[in-house]
């Protein structure tokens, strides 16, 4: 038997396997591997990719364009989100999106 060498940027161990995944992969993993440095790893690529967690919807979003309205509270305006009933990414107008439920874990290694 022939084994291929361990290879650290393909390790689902490493954040270097992460961080290049596409977000509907980041979801899943997200999703499923809960409690993991998986997990972990995804959270903090979606992250990078300007996904904010929501902790009361439970949700993911990114802003879809300049948002309407900032206040020291909250912000208001379009976002594309990840619909965990439709397992799939959707489009919300006029959302108001308090700060108080924004997941801000800067997820340092």
């Amino acid at each position: 038997h022939h084994y291929h060498s361990y290879d650290p940027k393909h390790s689902f161990d490493s954040y270097e396997y992460f961080k290049n995944l596409v977000p509907d992969t980041l979801f899943f993993i997200f999703y499923f591997y809960e409690g993991t440095k998986a997990q972990y790893y995804a959270a903090k690529a979606l992250k990078e990719q300007h996904w904010r967690f929501h902790k009361k919807v439970k949700m993911w979003f990114q802003r879809y364009d300049k948002p309407k309205e900032i206040v020291e509270s909250h912000e208001t305006g379009t976002y594309v989100y990840f619909d965990t009933d439709l397992w799939q990414q959707r489009t919300k107008e006029d959302f108001k999106f308090e700060y108080k439920f924004l997941e801000e874990n800067t997820l340092d290694d």
